[in-house]
């Protein structure tokens, strides 16, 4: 019995690929110069669409809009499981929908804690502006769910819309958008692209890469979008995390059922990194069918599956912030430029180079390979012109007019650096030395006496807004950003002697105002506690809240975040292992980072990621290094032991890839191996 006929799905690939779909309409050219000149973009209703006044439900691009009060529209991000929830109650308007009633339609066959369906109606009622005890769209009926109490009006043709608000305005990227458009045109003919988005930091990768993604959603609305995230601490020792990430959102978008079809079919060493989506028995029989897996088979089934996916509809994949990637999700993108099969595949990856030079990242020779063999194209961010920036100032409300010589002012100070520029002009409102009326932009003071704090760096603008803020908003958001560029509030609340609602509020706070933090999909603990999680705005907003305390308070606030991230994940402990390790070191608990770094080392393993099993655990041996001699030989020799089982069982022509870093690892532990053999003649033999 197969993986995939346990799914009640019979399987109908044959060579990795599907039957074709049909044609798909060509993506119209990709131009931002609408988005640098106005602060909107022209749409319409689809057919099909949803209102409830001021808002408007999108079933077609699965996003919510609210009408505002100048005429514009505004799109609400919302989670996927969210927007799923948010649906599914509008398309049963005026009807009681319990609690069981969603959760068996919108996670079946998985037990979900019913705090989880909280969060979520949480979620959809902050996006909204509901609040329960007087609400205007979702009702709670006690003890038995809710009901969407709001008129329904489902618009049957297309009308016009008006004008559409976009994230943020672009300004200076017309032509990087044009160039990932002409790649998403190659992709759609059947030419795998890879496509690295580079530049300094602040200078927009993420900006231009969410602007053309929501362009694509828009013209291809058959397209499947994955996104994974790397993550400082933690997300650089997992392996394969922007991978998982992405597919994660894949098998939760609605192609769920074709996705996990393909992956039971041809790729089961990665469906079974999923243990809800799939029932215990199923999970036995991929178990069964994994025994004796191998490295190289793991990355050949994703690169499979993912072609086969891309045979039923075009595929974008993006992965941001790859300097801090691991080594295994650089041989999937190797793995993937170099075959050779036709694929309407697109991956899109955003990293920092000066970063990657620095740190020796195997991904700096990998990207170095692919372009000289034209495997790869490189988008490579310039700073904005001084006219770019007029272009910005222009596009604000009521910014038509701009005064002469603003533009130039504000490019001066900020070099062209697109965060440094809206720092800058948010402190000078701030400051009020410009003001917006229905005329435009207006100096408060003469520009020759206009004196702006010179900021040598980003850093120096960003403690100006830390200052203002209350002392619960500071303190909330320095236990943050000890805790990762994404946290939780249980865990954050936890570390700063906090109450949970009291963090969640200053957190939800900045939110709104669009200070610092950005929510983010909420979250549930193995022991079913849910939790709201946000995210800061840039990972520079953490790193100057970061270092501006002292190392002894860090220390002591890593322990206490490991310490509750160790009890919410008790009985589950591998899943958290990378970012415990990273706290426990951070607060000098050597003992309880070399433990978990061992666990994540054991789960790399297990996903068939021997190098990078190895470069954690030769973190560990470093880490041994700090221990009282009383322990140090024992956890040493446990390391070294564990590093020579991988070296055998590595230590063939499979594993040395394209890329030489991995090989000099394995060589490496070899000879530490051995040198462990002649110093411990009496020790038991390393098999």
């Amino acid at each position: 019995m197969s993986a995939a006929s346990g799914f009640g799905l019979e399987p109908n690939f044959e060579g990795g690929q599907t039957s074709q779909p049909e044609t798909l309409p060509s993506l119209r050219a990709m131009d931002s110069s609408h988005t640098a000149n106005a602060n909107t973009w022209p749409r319409i209703w689809r057919t099909g669409m949803k209102e409830f006044p001021p808002f408007g439900l999108d079933t077609v691009n699965q996003c919510l809009w609210r009408r505002r009060d100048s005429g514009d529209n505004e799109r609400i991000p919302l989670a996927p499981k969210a927007f799923a929830v948010l649906q599914y109650l509008v398309e049963h308007a005026g009807s009681l929908v319990t609690q069981d009633e969603l959760l068996d339609a919108l996670w079946p066959d998985t037990f979900v804690q019913p705090e989880v369906l909280k969060s979520h109606i949480l979620g959809i009622r902050r996006a909204l502006g509901d609040r329960p005890k007087n609400p205007l769209f979702i009702e709670t009926m006690p003890r038995r769910g809710y009901q969407f109490i709001a008129p329904i009006k489902v618009v049957s043709a297309e009308s016009t819309l008006g004008l559409e608000q976009p994230c943020r305005k672009l300004v200076g990227r017309n032509a990087a958008l044009a160039q990932l458009g002409e790649s998403l045109q190659r992709a759609l003919q059947g030419q795998r692209q890879i496509v690295f988005v580079t530049g300094e930091p602040g200078i927009g990768k993420t900006a231009l890469v969410d602007e053309f993604e929501r362009q694509v959603a828009a013209d291809v609305p058959l397209i499947h979008l994955g996104r994974g995230q790397c993550v400082e601490g933690y997300g650089g020792t997992e392996a394969y995390y922007p991978m998982l990430e992405a597919l994660g959102q894949l098998c939760r978008g609605p192609e769920r059922d074709s996705v996990i079809q393909i992956l039971a079919t041809q790729a089961p060493t990665w469906l079974v990194q999923f243990p809800a989506l799939v029932k215990r028995e199923q999970r036995e029989i991929l178990q069964r069918e994994i025994l004796g897996a191998t490295r190289e088979r793991m990355l050949r089934e994703i690169s499979g599956a993912l072609e086969a996916i891309a045979s039923k509809s075009p595929l974008l994949l993006v992965f941001e912030d790859l300097q801090w990637t691991d080594r295994s999700t650089v041989d999937l993108i190797s793995a993937l430029a170099r075959r050779r099969q036709s694929a309407k595949l697109m991956l899109i990856a955003t990293c920092r180079p000066v970063d990657i030079a620095f740190s020796g990242h195997a991904l700096e020779a990998l990207q170095r390979d692919l372009l000289i063999h034209r495997l790869c194209h490189e988008i490579e961010l310039e700073p904005l012109r001084e006219a770019e920036v007029a272009e910005y100032l222009a596009a604000e409300p009521g910014g038509a007019a701009v005064p002469e010589g603003l533009a130039g002012l504000i490019h001066r100070y900020t070099e062209g650096n697109p965060l440094f520029m809206v720092t800058v002009l948010e402190d000078m409102r701030e400051r009020k030395l410009i003001t917006q009326g229905s005329i435009g932009l207006t100096l408060a003071v003469p520009l020759p006496e206009i004196e702006l704090r010179a900021p040598e760096s980003l850093q120096q603008m960003i403690e100006i807004q830390i200052e203002r803020l209350s002392e619960e908003e500071i303190r909330a958001l320095e236990v943050a950003s000890v805790a990762g560029a994404l946290f939780s509030t249980v865990v954050s609340a936890t570390a700063a002697d906090m109450d949970v609602e009291n963090f969640e509020n200053l957190c939800e706070g900045l939110s709104r105002r669009r200070q610092i933090l950005r929510s983010a999909d909420p979250l549930a603990f193995p022991d079913g506690t849910a939790c709201a999680r946000y995210e800061f705005v840039h990972a520079m907003y953490r790193e100057v809240l970061y270092q501006r305390q002292s190392p002894r308070h860090r220390a002591k606030l890593h322990l206490r975040i490991g310490e509750r991230f160790e009890a919410l994940y008790a009985q589950r402990m591998s899943e958290a292992a990378p970012e415990l390790a990273h706290h426990f070191e951070q607060a000098g608990d050597w003992l309880h980072a070399i433990k978990c770094l061992r666990l994540a080392a054991e789960t790399a393993g297990r996903r068939f990621g021997p190098r990078q099993a190895a470069v954690i655990l030769e973190h560990a041996l470093e880490l041994v290094n700090r221990l009282p001699d009383v322990e140090r030989a024992e956890h040493e020799i446990a390391i070294l032991e564990e590093l020579g089982t991988i070296c055998n069982a590595s230590l063939d022509a499979r594993a040395i890839e394209v890329c030489d870093t991995p090989a000099t690892i394995l060589l490496k532990t070899e000879a530490i191996v051995e040198t462990l053999e002649n110093r411990s003649p009496g020790s038991a033999r390393i098999p």
